[in-house]
């Protein structure tokens, strides 16, 4: 069994009885009570031992962004659903042009703000008998078109990065 104790005269650190080595307040508590500090707040805020914070907060954006979006091993991201099909919108026209685009609105968050905004984009149209499946390479570049377009309209400020995605349809010709 390993034993800690607290370093007199130091900003909370502890060192390993067995090993001598020094440690952060954070790992102490990871490692003798096996929850992170910020689940250990949330669930005193959960008890009722403790009104929400800052940490109670995060912890909770932090699980929500874990269930919803996800970067993947390669840098792709996952939108946290297993859709195979989009639905269908027909705009009105004269003619039947047979013609399709993605349409999506998508939440953003500004880098070095932190500030949070949605933006509406569109795909370039393509062939409606040949709509590609959601898993599929052809839709993410589409996604990825749809995306540019919503960020391009916050004008002169390239520091957006996408965090959602608050609805996608497909928009029929």
């Amino acid at each position: 069994m390993t034993e800690y104790i607290r370093i007199p005269g130091s900003a909370r650190r502890y060192q390993n009885v067995d090993t001598g080595k020094e440690i952060s307040r954070r790992e102490y508590i990871k490692r003798t009570e096996h929850v992170t500090p910020e689940e250990k707040a949330y669930i005193r805020v959960k008890e009722g031992k403790a009104k929400p914070g800052i940490t109670s907060r995060k912890y909770e954006q932090m699980q929500r962004r874990k269930k919803g979006i996800a970067r993947s091993r390669k840098g792709k991201i996952d939108y946290g659903y297993e859709e195979t099909e989009l639905e269908s919108r027909q705009m009105p026209s004269n003619r039947d042009y047979r013609v399709s685009q993605l349409a999506g609105t998508y939440l953003f968050r500004n880098e070095k703000t932190g500030k949070k905004a949605t933006s509406s984009g569109f795909s370039t149209a393509i062939d409606s008998a040949k709509k590609p499946n959601i898993n599929s390479i052809q839709f993410d570049i589409l996604r990825e078109q749809a995306c540019n377009h919503a960020i391009a309209k916050f004008e002169g400020n390239y520091n957006w990065k996408i965090i959602g995605i608050y609805e996608e349809v497909w928009v029929d010709w």
